[in-house]
């Protein structure tokens, strides 16, 4: 879905990890075909310095996802977000992201270890109050006023037993609460919730996702596609925020709407682009084949959206009195903003809280 507008344009993966989308991409492309890529890891710069080598169609920029605005001004065919934690650094015990086999590693959670400070630094710096807002802001499974309970317990330990300087440290802890919960959470998995609250914090992942994309929705050229595989809950939550800004009624749906509301229930109407994005189809769950090769692609979620120009889409869609031409909106009065949507329901199944016990490769 991603490769549809052609071989010969511009793409670009912002998660490039160790290269594996990217490769594939590049051997989609023609030889006037280009990919530029993005990562923040130093190792993983490294790896797309050298496949640049090898290939001149591609660039890799290290610099966050969230630049891409600013990085790429050229029109751009396809983006992809393969969101979470490369495999590279589930599999590195230095980097403290994975806990499965009780791995146990320096507690840092940093994606680019150069940047900012570990978690162990940052725990001795923050509240309860801080702490816990951190987990309740994406660990939705997590009723008030457990996370404020979570915080305390973490920070009481930290003082009674000096700071957490690895991944077992803090896991231990977690684990020994996650007990008192059993009852009620039997299937809570309490260390990954906290683990992963703290990285998302950390790393900016909301602010970085929730600028890239926009910057995708920007410098798409139209009829542009957008590829965002998702793992967790919070994820799932940022794409249908971002698609319910920029999405558009379908025909049926405007005719069934009086004239004077669409602009306020579909906001991209009202926006001035002349573009909207739709979503292609379903959203993609892994095979049991696949899954079987790649254990770690479990709990993915493949999101394709398309960026379409709102006169064609909506060739008979008439705002402020007259149709829309050429892909320009009428100007419209100041509208009160919508309010953002909650957070999707609780609910057992592939999609996470915060974080999958192992997120797929990339």
């Amino acid at each position: 879905g991603l490769m549809a507008p052609g071989p010969d344009r511009l793409y670009v993966d912002c998660t490039f990890g160790r290269g594996g989308h990217s490769s594939q991409i590049l051997r989609c492309l023609s030889p006037s075909g280009r990919l530029k890529a993005f990562d923040v890891d130093p190792s993983a710069v490294l790896a797309g310095k050298a496949l640049a080598g090898q290939d001149s169609r591609f660039e890799i920029l290290h610099r966050p996802f969230g630049d891409l605005a600013e990085a790429v001004q050229d029109p751009v065919a396809g983006v992809l977000l393969d969101l979470g934690v490369s495999s590279p650094q589930l599999d590195d015990t230095r980097r403290g992201f994975s806990l499965k086999n009780k791995k146990d590693g320096p507690l840092d959670l940093r994606m680019n270890p150069q940047v900012g400070i570990p978690a162990s630094e940052w725990l001795q710096r923050v509240s309860a109050s801080e702490l816990a807002s951190v987990i309740r802001m994406v660990g939705y499974r997590l009723d008030p006023p457990l996370p404020e309970r979570i915080a305390e317990v973490i920070l009481h330990r930290q003082r009674e037993q000096g700071p957490y300087t690895t991944t077992r440290q803090l896991a231990g802890v977690l684990e020994e609460l996650e007990a008192e919960f059993q009852d009620e959470h039997p299937n809570l998995h309490l260390a990954q919730i906290v683990f992963g609250s703290i990285r998302v914090f950390l790393n900016h992942e909301r602010e970085q996702l929730d600028h890239a994309l926009e910057s995708a929705f920007e410098i798409l050229e139209p009829h542009g596609r957008l590829a965002v595989i998702t793992f967790t809950q919070w994820e799932l939550a940022a794409v249908r925020r971002f698609l319910r800004r920029f999405d558009m009624p379908g025909p049926r749906l405007a005719a069934a709407v009086g004239a004077e509301r669409l602009e306020e229930l579909w906001p991209a109407l009202s926006a001035g682009r002349g573009h909207a994005m739709r979503r292609i189809g379903r959203p993609l769950r892994p095979s049991p084949e696949e899954q079987r090769r790649n254990n770690r692609a479990r709990s993915s979620t493949l999101h394709v959206l398309e960026k379409v120009p709102l006169c064609t889409a909506l060739p008979d869609l008439k705002l402020g009195g007259r149709a829309l031409e050429a892909g320009v909106l009428p100007p419209t009065a100041e509208r009160a903003p919508l309010r953002e949507p909650p957070p999707p329901p609780r609910r057992q199944g592939p999609e996470q809280d915060v974080a999958p016990a192992e997120p797929a490769g990339k």
